[in-house]
């Protein structure tokens, strides 16, 4: 947000902002290395939580780029499977409707993902979840797309013990049972404010980090 009032730049510390951007990206490489939760502890964690009930979501994750850009690493997720893939899942950054969000910068609102061929489904398997409604919306920071943050409604396989296989499409579902519901333009809205807030949030840290300030 630009100054309410009249400013000016000091002609002391301007000739640095080159420099602290290259810095807080130096910072971010090497956090992704040591421990990439460390970006998104804390508040950017808390206040993607908090949007993340607001809208209904089961669970969402934030994912961040890694290798050189060719793969999306899971740094956090809200729900009860965490500890199975973050940090460990590596989604190709050529796969899957986050792999084009973060790609393409435009954001996704999808029903129906399992029967999508765009979904890449090898997650879903070894969770034992169907993604049914999935928001998808590109986390920036640094001036680049550095991730993205995704919202979910899944359906546990667990909950549906008459069903003899994956479904290929909902007429295959039990007689009687009903999906959860599709997300709406207005979740998406509240997604995509939540992954500019975080972006300036982790732009915020790195910088207080260069600088060896304290938050």
């Amino acid at each position: 947000m630009p100054a309410p009032f009249s400013s000016f730049g000091d002609p002391e510390l301007s000739p640095l902002a080159n420099n602290l951007a290259a810095r807080r990206d130096q910072f971010a490489a090497h956090c992704l290395k040591e421990k990439p939760s460390a970006m998104i502890d804390g508040l950017p964690a808390r206040l993607t939580d908090t949007v993340l009930k607001s809208i209904a979501a089961d669970e969402g994750s934030i994912w961040l780029a890694v290798d050189d850009g060719q793969a999306l690493l899971p740094i956090w997720n809200n729900g009860p499977d965490a500890a199975c893939f973050v940090g460990s899942f590596k989604l190709p950054v050529t796969q899957g409707i986050s792999g084009f969000v973060f790609t393409s910068g435009i954001a996704a609102c999808e029903a129906e993902v399992c029967f999508n061929q765009r979904q890449y489904r090898e997650l879903d398997h070894h969770l034992g979840v169907l993604t049914w409604a999935m928001l998808a919306v590109p986390l920036v920071f640094g001036g680049a797309a550095r991730g993205v943050i995704t919202a979910v409604r899944l359906i546990r396989l667990s909950g549906l013990p008459d069903l003899k296989r994956v479904p290929e499409s909902r007429h295959e579902f039990p007689s009687g049972y009903t999906p959860p519901a599709a997300f709406g333009l207005a979740d998406l809205s509240a997604m995509e404010t939540t992954a500019g807030a975080v972006g300036r949030l982790i732009e915020h840290r790195l910088t207080a980090w260069v600088l060896g300030t304290e938050e």
